[in-house]
């Protein structure tokens, strides 16, 4: 349309322009002679037919033009609504997988799929839709549809596989999947991170050791999340090696343990744990010494009171300066109650235990008071007392952990909501 009033403009311009010159210098003289004929008219004349001529000529070959592009056009014009037809229906699958409606989704997504120019992210889409759906073979062959129209998409298509594999616990076949992604971008971090996620659920930790080293130089996780996963590595060596009493392995382990992790209290508690339970009680004492001294832990205090070291009175004096610094804390006075009966002072240890219980009652200090009034001290009655007190306290706290079931009185007229919750 706006050619077309270029055209009708430049034509007027043309007109204007030649009457004008009509007007002043006459309609002017042309002759045309060919063979035995001439043909005579004035120039104004011959002007304005040239003009229509050309008009004429030049939209005669545009049609000729369309008539000849006609097949083409039509089936450009095909092609497109295709296209926009299959936009259209993605976008429609998405939102149905984004409100929960696989199955719904993943007919939209693949229904013009291969029509489409988002070939690979439809199938992809509909394969995380089959997952849902525990369509394992579908998701598969629709991931398998993704490599063959992009070829070189591989890693794109191999993540999702890995992903949907490890969300519903196919860890192995996730293994699989990411063994063969490290092979061919062996510096992927996200690989990497994903294979981290796997060793970790299979427990295969020193795999996992490994792969925690690798994602540190391609600093491809963050490092809390890093230095958690490092903790779990080693804390599942060390239970392994334990559990398999490989006491040399163990050792290596820990000789091995990052220095910021010497101070881990999770790492420090079970290595010393597995000292004591080797008899080597010096080595586990100075172990928990030196970790309480950087950051304390009433566990590790409490694992220290249950040492055997070879001297008990160096021990309870150790304790006894870590009670400067928190002389309300009734786990710590239970431990120096119980380094006092290693060192056989009775009286000392019954102050400990009695000022443990009236900061807060621990069962434990309760047990440890009654046994020192009925063997050394010779309290039988005193000593049963304590047993009652500390029975009691021990009852209620299983009452109070025991969940309270809650009714009302229109439960009895509400049967059915239960089974639909079910």
């Amino acid at each position: 349309m706006k050619k077309l009033i270029a055209a009708v403009v430049l034509a007027s311009i043309l007109a204007v322009i030649i009457g004008t010159l009509a007007y002043y210098s006459g309609p002017g003289y042309v002759v045309f002679s060919f063979a035995e004929y001439t043909l005579e008219t004035s120039f104004v004349f011959m002007a304005g037919f040239a003009a229509f001529g050309f008009f004429v000529f030049y939209y005669l070959v545009r049609i000729l033009s369309r008539i000849v592009n006609l097949p083409h056009y039509i089936s450009n014009r095909h092609h497109n609504r295709q296209l926009e037809r299959s936009k259209n229906t993605l976008i429609k699958g998405l939102i149905e997988i984004s409100e929960g409606r696989f199955e719904q989704a993943e007919k939209m997504l693949i229904k013009h799929a291969e029509k489409g120019d988002s070939v690979l992210l439809s199938y992809l889409m509909a394969a995380r839709a089959a997952q849902q759906l525990a369509a394992y073979e579908r998701r598969d062959e629709y991931l398998r549809r993704a490599h063959e129209s992009t070829p070189s998409a591989d890693i794109a298509i191999g993540l999702t596989q890995a992903e949907l594999q490890l969300s519903h616990q196919q860890y192995e076949q996730a293994l699989a999947t990411l063994n063969h992604l490290s092979a061919v971008a062996p510096k992927h971090g996200y690989v990497k991170k994903l294979l981290a996620y796997t060793f970790r659920n299979l427990g295969d930790w020193e795999s996992l050791s490994a792969t925690l080293a690798e994602l540190k130089k391609l600093k491809a996780m963050d490092r809390t999340e890093l230095d958690l996963l490092e903790v779990e590595a080693y804390s599942g060596m060390l239970q392994k090696s334990i559990k398999q009493v490989d006491g040399e392995k163990t050792e290596v382990i820990w000789g091995q343990l990052p220095k910021p992790l010497r101070h881990n209290i999770d790492l420090t508690y079970l290595y010393a744990s597995y000292l004591q339970n080797q008899k080597k009680d010096d080595e586990a004492e100075a172990l928990i010494r030196n970790s309480l001294a950087e950051n304390w832990d009433n566990r590790l205090a409490l694992l220290y009171s249950n040492l055997h070291t070879s001297n008990a009175r160096k021990q309870l004096e150790t304790a006894e300066i870590w009670l400067h610094a928190q002389p309300r804390n009734a786990e710590l006075l239970l431990v120096l109650g119980k380094l006092c009966l290693n060192c056989e002072f009775w009286g000392k240890a019954r102050t400990y235990f009695e000022t443990s219980i009236s900061i807060q009652p621990l069962d434990e200090a309760y047990l440890r008071l009654a046994e020192l009034l009925e063997t050394r001290m010779d309290a039988p009655d005193e000593a049963q007392k304590v047993y009652k007190s500390g029975l009691k306290i021990s009852v209620d706290k299983g009452l109070e952990k025991t969940p309270k079931k809650i009714t009302s009185a229109d439960d009895s007229r509400q049967p059915s909501r239960l089974k639909l919750i079910q």
